[in-house]
């Protein structure tokens, strides 16, 4: 008890002492950047690293005609795990292994005997201009399958390895896609149907969806609108004014969300960029564009840094610019204001903090793609032209062994690893939460209180509740001994003072 409270008292004590221990802490780190997480009062204190860097790769280290210019997109095939870039500057594909080797590009294509859409275009040749976001999947005949978001030609091509072009994805002719909006794809995923997403930034409503043979179907996963002041007079007004009256007020839009990715169960992942957005920063959608995360009440959730640094009369919000999930489930987002990547389990428990804006390996200028692929993390930087690969610590081995058992539900096998983390760095605040768990799955509900103090309101309620249940049932014949007893005695002392006032009334008789 006295050991494990003392460890929750250091780890209130290492945030207030945060800024005090900062500078300290930069001097001893292996990285150019403190790892860092927040507590129970969203305070910063410092942890182990959990990620350090493995090897940066510039568009001069890739060896090929003109190197990296303003890169946009970084997209990783988990089937052969080639790295594939849109290289924006030079217009076109950069292609390679993972170890940055077989360097080839894209940049010149063929509309192939199979084009869908106008025979009349089958051999002739077509280029990229400024692509902006790549995806990579396979069709049903196991043959990869390219998308290219061709932002400056205002399509997205889908193409097989060899160049040749199968489908054309153009601005749509429906009533549905307003004429004055433009058609610049940004970014692109396929879900497991074929079905093509595109997002484009001029536009609100959501992805522009697309069936996998080019049909327009509207719209996907849009953002709700904030709940400004005049998002809110709008809504009393409407009762009051007419029609007309109404038409001529400013309508709240939602802000568009900036980027996305899909996961190998076809949720969708978005995020926000907009450092105005406090709402839908972060989104899962299902196949019918439902929030999950809203669903599972993560609406008040803070995504990115809690906060805000204020810097020369500025205040520094978070921007959300890229997401990736991996396999395991767990989420990856991209910081472009502090350069910072977030790595979240799959039920949003903040695991790590790493990166940073600068000029040393592991810190970036405008970071703005993050892929992973066997437990690395690749960031793409479109000013310094390069791609930093981030591998695990031992204590992010340890982390990610321990988190993996706990989203599994194995509660009482990821006992020792959190034991080890706790051991090891005794700030670290998932590692309570897991103890609780593992303790209360074990039926030690006591002890599991002790973790959950002060670090999960839910667990500590949870763990009190069963320690109540727990202690009733164990003192159950206890307790019916004791109301045994108390019913004896109230009958002994209910008797007695019947005998009492009998005695007392027969002598007041007699006098």
């Amino acid at each position: 008890m006295t050991g494990k409270k003392a460890r929750t008292v250091a780890a209130a004590f290492a945030a207030s002492a945060f800024a005090a221990s900062f500078v300290a802490a930069a001097v001893f780190a292996d990285e150019p950047y403190v790892a860092y997480d927040y507590d129970w009062w969203a305070e910063t204190y410092p942890v182990q690293n959990g990620y350090i860097v493995d090897r940066v790769t510039t568009g001069a280290d890739l060896k090929i005609d003109g190197g990296l210019r303003n890169p946009s997109d970084l997209f990783i095939y988990d089937k052969t795990g080639e790295i594939y870039i849109a290289d924006t500057g030079n217009s076109r594909l950069v292609i390679c292994d993972s170890d940055f080797q077989n360097v080839r590009e894209m940049k010149a294509f063929r509309y192939g005997e199979d084009f869908r859409l106008d025979s009349e275009k089958i051999g002739e040749r077509t280029s990229l201009n400024r692509p902006q976001g790549v995806f990579v999947t396979e069709d049903g005949n196991g043959e990869t399958v390219i998308y290219i978001a061709d932002h400056d030609n205002a399509r997205v091509l889908a193409c097989y390895e060899n160049g040749d072009v199968w489908m054309e994805y153009t601005r749509p002719s429906s009533d549905l896609y307003d004429s004055g909006v433009t058609f610049n794809p940004k970014k692109v995923i396929v879900d497991n149907a074929g079905n093509v997403y595109i997002c484009i930034k001029s536009i609100t409503r959501g992805a522009v969806m697309f069936s996998e043979d080019g049909l327009f179907n509207g719209y996907y996963g849009a953002n709700r609108v904030e709940k400004t002041f005049n998002a809110m007079l709008n809504y009393f007004l409407k009762f009051i004014l007419t029609r007309e009256q109404m038409e001529r007020r400013t309508r709240p839009v939602p802000v568009e969300f900036s980027n996305f990715t899909i996961d190998k169960d076809n949720f969708i992942y978005t995020v926000t960029e907009a450092k105005s957005a406090d709402l839908d920063v972060l989104k899962k959608l299902d196949p019918a564009g439902r929030n999950v995360f809203a669903k599972q009440g993560y609406d008040d959730m803070i995504w990115g840094d809690f906060n805000s640094p204020y810097v020369h009369g500025k205040s520094y919000k978070s921007s959300i610019v890229d997401v990736a999930v991996d396999g395991k489930g767990d989420i990856f987002l991209m910081d472009a204001t502090s350069g910072k990547i977030f790595q979240y389990s799959y039920e949003g428990e903040l695991m790590f903090i790493f990166g940073g804006i600068g000029e040393q390996k592991g810190l970036f200028k405008t970071p703005n793609a993050v892929e992973t692929y066997n437990d690395k993390v690749y960031v793409l930087d479109g000013v310094k032209n390069s791609v930093t690969v981030y591998k695990l610590t031992e204590f992010g081995i340890l982390v990610n062994e321990a988190m993996g058992l706990f989203n599994r539900g194995l509660y009482a096998e990821s006992r020792g690893p959190w034991e080890e983390i706790l051991r090891r760095d005794a700030n670290y605040y998932m590692a309570y939460i897991g103890m609780g768990n593992a303790l209360l799955s074990l039926g030690e509900f006591k002890e599991s209180l002790d973790y959950f103090y002060m670090h999960s309101r839910g667990g500590y309620n949870r763990a009190f509740k069963d320690f109540r249940i727990d202690f009733i049932r164990r003192n159950f014949n206890n307790f019916l001994v004791a109301i045994f007893a108390v019913i004896v005695v109230l009958t002994v002392l209910s008797k007695l003072l019947k005998r009492r006032k009998k005695k007392k009334a027969l002598a007041t008789a007699a006098k």
